[in-house]
């Protein structure tokens, strides 16, 4: 039986993205894709270590019309792997001031890199997108260190405070007040999107520099697949990931060191990838993906949905074209299948839509709110089937 692990970007709840869209865009696309049949979908939640749940959403086809004998039967089921507070817990709690300087040291470390992306176009070819993206966190962070002097100043009248470096700092919250209004007007909810942006880049690093939690994660994914090779019927596990959660289900087919479990060697078969950040990371990073098991090199077959326009997605080409791929995480073992997503063309992005994040926003592109719109699930549920992970 055909099964799935939906293993979401980090930060995904935030957009009201959940496996059970996911489930129900797929149930959408099998009514489309057959005559006279219909869908629909159960969710049940489920415990696969004491403290560790799972959604799961099972895609059931209705009986045909006038054959009363037939029953309903599971087509396809999703089970949900949340990882969020696993990374950010040690994280969450920090006040905005912690999630400032640690934004800014983690800019100011990777500098060197970005440089390096900017001036060779053929080592990264979203280079100038990052670094622009850097930037402005960079200026973000700045903003709130800019708000200190304002503070100091209030107890300027104090005997204790005055002096030289009182009015020294008094004058540059005459400077900085305005730097930091200005940021807040024209970057949109700037002060909720540098808490996001700190939790997440910051716990993204630390996980990949340090592998902070990352055993804690790849325990409970292991922890996930064993419930479902020990309660669904002789499954088959495809996963679905997003963003991120690529890297996590990287992490596990191409473990450093150890080979990965029996249970994944023997039952996954298909890891479908979009919006996949490999090559930022790569880039980023250069010694994340060395080294690596290539155990499920020729066990797995992989689908990769991209955006040319996404700041983020990997086409695992040498270039920002349409196209096969032409490597993979271990070279050319394990190529994925490339398919090409936009909403948009090219052409009409400029200037302003630079200066405005609109590559970085593309990221969240894939799908919408909606449940029934369109989406890239048509692609990867089309090739799916044209490889006959559907009957």
């Amino acid at each position: 039986m055909p099964t799935a692990i939906y293993i979401a970007g980090l930060g995904q709840s935030t957009n009201k993205e959940s496996v059970e869209k996911y489930a129900a865009r797929y149930s959408k696309e099998l009514e489309y894709s057959t005559s006279g049949l219909n869908f629909y979908t159960k969710v049940e939640k489920i415990y696969y270590n004491d403290d560790q749940s799972s959604l799961a959403v099972r895609i059931y086809q209705h009986p045909k019309e006038g054959k009363k004998s037939d029953k309903e039967k599971v087509i396809y089921t999703f089970y949900d792997f949340e990882y969020n507070e696993l990374l950010i817990q040690k994280f969450q709690n920090k006040n905005l001031l912690f999630k400032n300087i640690a934004l800014l040291l983690l800019v100011i470390r990777k500098f060197p890199r970005l440089i390096f992306s900017l001036l060779k176009k053929s080592a990264y070819t979203k280079g100038g997108q990052t670094f622009y993206m850097f930037f402005l966190f960079l200026m973000m962070a700045f903003a709130v260190l800019f708000l200190l002097p304002s503070i100091i100043s209030l107890f300027k009248d104090y005997p204790i405070f005055k002096g030289e470096t009182m009015c020294y700092l008094s004058k540059i919250s005459q400077f900085t007040i305005p730097i930091t209004t200005f940021l807040i007007l024209f970057i949109p909810e700037s002060s909720t999107l540098l808490t996001k942006v700190a939790a997440e880049f910051s716990t993204i690093d630390n996980y990949i520099q340090y592998g902070e939690q990352a055993q804690i994660i790849q325990g409970h994914l292991d922890a996930l697949i064993e419930y479902i090779v020990e309660n669904e019927e002789n499954p088959t596990i495809h996963l679905h990931t997003y963003s991120f959660g690529s890297v996590i289900a990287l992490d596990a087919l191409f473990p450093i060191g150890n080979e990965p479990s029996a249970n994944i060697q023997n039952n996954i078969n298909l890891l479908i990838t979009v919006g996949a950040p490999y090559e930022f990371i790569n880039n980023y990073y250069p010694n994340f993906y060395r080294k690596r098991i290539n155990k499920m090199s020729e066990k797995i077959e992989w689908i990769n949905v991209y955006s040319t326009m996404d700041a983020f997605a990997s086409n695992f080409r040498n270039d920002n074209k349409v196209g096969e791929a032409k490597y993979g995480i271990m070279g050319k073992k394990e190529v994925p299948i490339n398919l090409n997503y936009e909403i948009a063309r090219r052409e009409k992005y400029n200037l302003f839509s630079f200066l405005t994040l609109k590559h970085i926003t593309m990221h969240q592109s894939y799908w919408d709110d909606s449940k029934s719109g369109q989406s890239c699930t048509r692609l990867i549920f089309n090739k799916m089937k044209e490889k006959h992970y559907w009957n």
